[in-house]
């Protein structure tokens, strides 16, 4: 009988602008990863401080890390500005050779819209998805981040949201078996 090794857990570190960002990421992975699946998340600030997660993110993919995702909010709903926005820290990650294992997704236009999904159609041409997304779930959404993430409709608003099923289909390619469990 051959001996089995243990399985190591998929370790997944996020780099995100702030706190709510953090809430979403620590509700919603593991619906898609599993529950076995570690993650790590960093708040870096701004978008301007997103060019110097580079170290970190080598830092962490060096420890054992399988991906480094960079979320942020790509405040607009232009597609041109949205991929200008992703190639200019795609290259950043590039001059330093780790473009295999970081993926860069832009939340079209921020991430409440992703939320706002369980609620109307086109969330991502909301010009306020914060408020949108009040309107919707009360107007303490905004201190229930975590709580929406867990009960958003995945499949609803993944075809909702571009933005959202991209970041799924991101999430998925790591790990598609656990993926398919975890749903």
């Amino acid at each position: 009988m051959a001996r089995r090794e243990p399985i190591a857990p998929l370790k997944v570190v996020f780099f995100v602008e702030g706190n709510t960002d953090k809430a979403f990421l620590e509700a919603f992975v593991p619906r898609v990863l599993g529950p076995k699946a570690a993650m790590r998340v960093v708040r870096v600030g701004g978008k301007p401080a997103f060019s110097s997660t580079f170290f970190e993110a080598a830092r962490f993919l060096d420890a054992g890390y399988a991906s480094a995702f960079l979320l942020l909010d790509a405040d607009t709903e232009i597609p041109e500005e949205i991929d200008r926005q992703k190639r200019q820290l795609f290259e950043v990650f590039r001059r330093y050779g780790l473009t295999e294992r970081v993926q860069i997704h832009m939340a079209v236009p921020m991430l409440e819209a992703w939320l706002l999904a369980a609620y109307r159609a086109h969330p991502e041409q909301s010009t306020h998805p914060k408020r949108d997304l009040a309107r919707y779930a009360g107007p303490d959404a905004g201190n229930r981040i975590g709580e929406l993430a867990a009960a958003l409709p995945i499949d609803l608003a993944r075809r909702r949201s571009k933005s959202l099923d991209d970041f799924i289909t991101g999430l998925e390619a790591l790990a598609p078996a656990r993926a398919r469990q975890a749903s």
